[in-house]
């Protein structure tokens, strides 16, 4: 494998953990308002940051010798 695109797909997936971490983390909280305020946007990016490791994987895969 090609050490960048492995390291790549690593540090992508490790991202993608440390964004459900702080989601997890985070509480939710209703403003008085009424509206619940939470970091949703961290879902769809670790899901984002999980296909990139995916895609870092597979063209270190094919660009093995």
């Amino acid at each position: 494998m090609k050490r960048r695109y492995f390291l790549t797909g690593a540090a992508c997936f490790a991202a993608a953990w440390a964004c459900r971490a702080a989601y997890a983390g985070s509480a939710a909280v209703v403003a008085p308002d009424g509206v619940l305020q939470e970091p949703f946007g961290l879902v769809p990016l670790s899901w984002l940051l999980d296909a990139a490791g995916v895609a870092s994987f597979v063209l270190a895969w094919l660009r093995r010798k």
